[in-house]
């Protein structure tokens, strides 16, 4: 019985840490889907993108922009379809 019940846990521990793991992975605007290029250089239009990085989070994609523009730093979140889902000071 104890052999099973810590089995059970081990188990348990790993299906919740698969579907909560986060995932951050630094990339190039080369990199990013199409779509999501034409929002970013949309939005950071004059501006210098400081980093880029693709998040994932229980299963869901979202890239990450920061670039600085006149001096003041912002940042982007992007769905993989090219839907700004969030722009705001950093």
């Amino acid at each position: 019985m104890k052999a099973t019940y810590v089995g059970f846990l081990g188990a348990l521990l790993l299906s919740l840490s698969s579907t909560t793991a986060l995932a951050d992975e630094e990339i190039g605007f080369d990199e990013l889907p199409a779509p999501v290029q034409e929002t970013v250089a949309r939005e950071v239009r004059g501006g210098h993108i400081l980093e880029i990085e693709r998040e994932k989070d229980d299963g869901v994609i979202v890239y990450e922009v920061e670039f600085a523009l006149d001096g003041v730093k912002y940042e982007l979140d992007v769905a993989p379809d090219g839907t700004l889902l969030r722009r705001h000071r950093d």
